[in-house]
C-alpha cells in the first residue's frame, strides 16, 4: 500500500468510522493501571477504535517510553504532558510504535512538538550554545519500500557523525514517516521497566508487542482488543502471532512469579501498592487500582486492560475457527438453496455474515479484508474453490 492511498484510508478510519459499540465501559483520559504502567487515550473514540487509542507512558522514573502517540487529535498532547507533569515524568526516552496505522502513528508530530522544550539539550546545538530542541526518537519495524525511513539509533540527538539528512529526518515534526527500526527480541529499557519486542505480523506486517518483563504482561496493540474482535492483513500470520503471543505471556507470568513470589507486584517505593491512587483534574480516574496482580495482562490498544489475557488469546483463536465455520455453513447453504448457481462471490458471503451485525462503514471498511483472508486460507486447504466468471 502506497502513502497516498494509506493517506486515504487513515482519513476515512479517522472521520467516517462512527460511534463506538454500545455497552463499552467509559474509560478516563489517563488512567494509572500499574505501579509502572499509565494509560492516556488517544481522544480519538468511534467504532474502529472503540474508546479511542490506548498509548501508555511504561517505567517508573523521570524519564519512561511511550508506547503509541494516537491519531493526532489536537488535545492529545497537552492531556500526555499533563499525565506525566503528574507522574513526575521530565522527558521520553522515546517512542514505541506498534505498527504504522494511522491511528497509533499520527499522533507523533504532535507530541514531538508539544514536548520539545521538556528534552531541550545543549549537546543538539549548532556550536553557538544555544539549546536546540532534542529529537525524541521514534522507535518501529520500518517497512522499507512503503516510504518509511530508517535512521541511525545511537546516539542520535547527540552524534555529531550522524548525517545531516538523517538528523533533519527525525527533528522536523513533520516527518513522521522516519523511524528507528526495531529488531525482533530487541530490549528497550527504563528505570522500573524492561520491554522486550516480539513481532507479531498479521493485523498489519510490521506490527510489534512489547512485553513488559516485571509485570509479566504484554502491550498487545492490535493483535488483541477489548470490546471487538481484531481486523487482519494476512490471517495465517496472524494465527501464528497469537500463538506466539500465548507462549511468550506464559513464560513471562512463570518467569514473574519465580522472581517475584506471587503475581502481585510492589509500588515504586517497593512497598504493597496502595488502593488510592490521587486524581487529577477531570481527565484521571478516580478509581484507578494498582493493587491488582498484573501478571498475565494484556495492555491492549482498544479497550480496557485484559486481566486475563490467555484466556482472551485462547478466546480470539476460537473465534476465528467459529468464524470460519459460519462462512462454511453460508456456502453449504446456498449450495444446497441454488446448486445451479454455484456459490457466492465474496462481497455477497461478506455481507451475508456480517451485514447485521456492524455498520455500514466497518461493513466496507473492514469485513472484506477479513472474509478475504478467510477465503484464502480455506482455498488452500482445500476447503472450498475459487472461480473466475
Amino acid at each position: 500500500m502506497n502513502a497516498a492511498v494509506e493517506s486515504v484510508s487513515n482519513f476515512v478510519a479517522a472521520n467516517f468510522a462512527g460511534a463506538p459499540p454500545r455497552g463499552l465501559p467509559a474509560l478516563p483520559a489517563v488512567s494509572c493501571l500499574s505501579p509502572r504502567v499509565v494509560r492516556v487515550l488517544g481522544l480519538n473514540p468511534s467504532a474502529l477504535t472503540l474508546q479511542g487509542t490506548n498509548t501508555y507512558l511504561v517505567g517508573t522514573g523521570k524519564r519512561r517510553w511511550l508506547i503509541d502517540t494516537g491519531e493526532g487529535h489536537r488535545d492529545y498532547p497537552a492531556t500526555l504532558q499533563r499525565a506525566m507533569e503528574e507522574e513526575g515524568v521530565e522527558a521520553l526516552e522515546g517512542v514505541l510504535l506498534t505498527h504504522w496505522h494511522g491511528d497509533h502513528v499520527r499522533g507523533l508530530p504532535g507530541v514531538r512538538a508539544k514536548l520539545a522544550r521538556m528534552h531541550s539539550s545543549k549537546a543538539t546545538g549548532g556550536g553557538d550554545g544555544v539549546p536546540r530542541p532534542a529529537v525524541i526518537r521514534a522507535h518501529k519495524r520500518v517497512r522499507h519500500g512503503a516510504g518509511e525511513t530508517a535512521v541511525v539509533a545511537v546516539g542520535l540527538e547527540q552524534d555529531a557523525h550522524v548525517s545531516s539528512s538523517a538528523v533533519r529526518s527525525t527533528t522536523d515534526p513533520g516527518a513522521s514517516r522516519a523511524y528507528v527500526d526495531i529488531a525482533d527480541g530487541e530490549v528497550f529499557t527504563a528505570e522500573g521497566a524492561t520491554l522486550r519486542a516480539i513481532f507479531t505480523p498479521g493485523h498489519a506486517e510490521d506490527h510489534m508487542c512489547f512485553l513488559l518483563e516485571e509485570e509479566g504482561a504484554i502491550f498487545a496493540g492490535d493483535c488483541v482488543l477489548n470490546g471487538n474482535t481484531a481486523t487482519f492483513e494476512d490471517l495465517g500470520q496472524y494465527s501464528v502471532s497469537l500463538e506466539r503471543m500465548q507462549t511468550e505471556l506464559k513464560e513471562a507470568v512463570d518467569a514473574c512469579g519465580r522472581s517475584s513470589g506471587g503475581l502481585s507486584l510492589a509500588n515504586k517505593d517497593g512497598e504493597g501498592a496502595s488502593e488510592g491512587v490521587t486524581s487529577y483534574g477531570e481527565v484521571r480516574g478516580k478509581h484507578d487500582d494498582v493493587s491488582a496482580p498484573v501478571a498475565g495482562r494484556l495492555y491492549p490498544s482498544h479497550g480496557d486492560v485484559i486481566k486475563d489475557g490467555a484466556g482472551k488469546l485462547c478466546q480470539y483463536r476460537k473465534h476465528r475457527s467459529h468464524r470460519e465455520a459460519i462462512f462454511m455453513d453460508v456456502l453449504r447453504q446456498q449450495w444446497r438453496e441454488a446448486p445451479e448457481r454455484g456459490g457466492l462471490t465474496s462481497w455477497e458471503l461478506c455481507t451475508a455474515v456480517y451485514a447485521r451485525q456492524v455498520n455500514h462503514l466497518v461493513l466496507w471498511f473492514a469485513c472484506p479484508k477479513i472474509t478475504s483472508q478467510h477465503l484464502s486460507k480455506m482455498v488452500e486447504e482445500g476447503r472450498v474453490r475459487r472461480e473466475v466468471r
